[in-house]
C-alpha cells in the first residue's frame, strides 16, 4: 500500500510520486515510489538487530540520532542492499545469509534475513510439540507498519506511534517509544527517513 486514504485531498499519484518526486515524465517509476506513510520490507525482520547488527542501541549521525545511508554499509541490512546492487537486483528475490561478522544477528538468532512468504513463521517454531507454535510464531510477525521517525512530524499518528500489521492478519496499536521492532527508538533511527526511496536502505 503506497497511497493513505487521508490523502484524499492530494491530486493523485502520478502527480505525488512522479511529479513531485521523480522526473515528472508522467509515468511513475519504482524508484519514484517513498517510504510513505508504511513502511513494508518484505523480510522477517522482528528486532532492530535484525537490521542494524553492531548499531543497534547507538546513535547515528543524522537528524536525532537518525541513521544516515554511510551509516548502512556496516550492518546486515547494507550487505544485503549491496548484494541487491551487485546482482541487479536479483538479491531481493531469495533468502540473503549474512557474513560470518553478522552471524547470529537475525531472526532465532541465524544468520540468515528469510523473505516473507506463506508459511514463514516456521522457521520461528522452537518447540514442535507445541500445535499452537504456528499461530503464536505468525502473530509475531510485522508485515508492514505506519512511519515511525525520531521526528515526531513525520509519524502518521501523533504524538506518537502507528499501526502494525501482522503476518496473521490483526493489526495492533504500538505507542512510541516502544520496546518492540517497529516501534523502538532504533527502529526510528533506522526507518525513520520519511520519504526516501527504495533504493536498497
Amino acid at each position: 500500500m503506497i497511497w493513505c486514504p487521508s490523502w484524499g485531498a492530494s491530486a493523485g499519484p502520478v502527480a505525488r510520486y512522479d511529479g513531485e518526486k521523480g522526473n515528472n515524465n508522467g509515468v511513475i517509476q519504482p524508484q519514484e515510489i517513498g517510504q510513505e506513510p508504511y513502511h513494508y520490507t518484505g523480510w522477517l525482520i522482528l528486532e532492530d538487530i535484525n537490521i542494524l547488527g553492531p548499531l543497534a542501541g547507538t546513535v547515528g549521525t543524522g537528524p536525532n540520532g537518525r541513521f544516515e545511508e554511510p551509516e548502512y554499509l556496516n550492518t546486515p541490512w547494507g550487505e544485503l542492499a549491496q548484494q541487491n546492487v551487485d546482482s541487479n537486483g536479483a538479491a531481493s528475490g531469495r533468502d540473503f545469509t549474512v557474513s560470518a561478522t553478522y552471524a547470529g544477528t537475525q531472526a532465532g538468532g541465524g544468520s540468515v534475513i528469510f523473505r516473507l512468504r506463506d508459511g514463514i513463521e516456521r522457521f520461528l517454531i522452537t518447540d514442535i510439540n507445541n500445535p499452537a507454535g504456528s499461530a503464536m510464531a505468525s502473530s509475531r510477525i510485522p508485515l508492514m507498519w505506519d512511519h515511525a521517525s525520531t521526528k515526531v512530524a513525520d509519524f502518521s499518528h501523533v504524538p506518537g506511534g502507528g499501526n502494525v500489521l501482522y503476518l496473521d492478519g490483526h493489526v495492533e496499536f504500538m505507542k512510541y517509544p516502544s520496546d518492540r521492532f517497529p516501534f523502538t527508538v532504533d527502529s526510528a533511527r533506522a526507518l525513520g527517513r520519511y520519504g526516501r526511496p527504495f533504493d536498497g536502505f
